[in-house]
């Protein structure tokens, strides 16, 4: 059984405003991961000082748009650490993060 558009006018506007929403909707995810993706990471050794935790120097050295506890989660990665407590003179990795 075939079925006949009713109003072609409508029915074409409606199709392009859906691959228009779409199209938008995939730049918009594209452009959120590229930017991630094109951060360069540098490893380096960082002694902690009085008074440092891990959330103020995620503060310091994240990305502009990056969550301070994906940084953290960085961080104890990559120094095996099972707590986020760290000490003062302790010496651990912190990653330096361009592309601000």
């Amino acid at each position: 059984m075939k079925r006949k558009v009713v109003n072609k006018k409508k029915f074409i506007r409606s199709v392009i405003t859906m691959l228009f929403i779409a199209i938008l909707g995939i730049l918009i995810m594209n452009s959120a991961f590229a930017s991630n993706e094109a951060v360069i990471k540098e490893e380096v050794e960082y002694i902690v000082c009085k008074g440092d935790t891990l959330w103020k120097i995620a503060e310091r050295y994240k990305l502009e748009n990056q969550d301070p506890r994906e940084y953290i989660y960085e961080v104890e990665k990559l120094n095996n650490m099972t707590s986020a407590t760290i000490y003062e003179g302790q010496t651990i990795k912190i990653l330096l993060m361009e592309g601000k």
